[in-house]
């Protein structure tokens, strides 16, 4: 549970959120971010895909020990170390989605 809670808050510190802002984008209360970030309680698998989906993370990246380092990590090494913002990284992961549906339908 630890994990979660941990993942969540420096998510939220990394795009500058407030709990509320991640409370919205997870369709919960700010009480509900509160209390996964204190370790009180867990997000529900929905409440998760949507942060995940919002931000183009894995669920993993949310749920295992250290997944949002990995995740950094990772589009650090995919974008060369350049600093994107919050919509060019969607702009980026939205043309990888297309460039991959397009492999699959070959």
């Amino acid at each position: 549970m630890l994990s979660i809670s941990a993942n969540l808050k420096k998510l939220r510190e990394k795009y500058d959120l407030t709990q509320q802002d991640l409370a919205d984008i997870a369709g919960v209360t700010n009480k509900a971010v509160s209390a996964w970030e204190t370790g009180l309680k867990e997000p529900r698998m929905g409440a998760i895909e949507k942060i995940a989906n919002r931000f183009g993370l894995k669920k993993s990246n949310l749920i295992e020990e250290n997944g949002m380092e990995l995740a950094f990590r990772s589009n650090q090494e995919e974008t060369n170390g350049e600093d994107w913002t919050e919509e060019e990284l969607k702009e980026i992961n939205a043309f990888k989605r297309f460039i991959l549906s397009k492999r699959q339908n070959k």
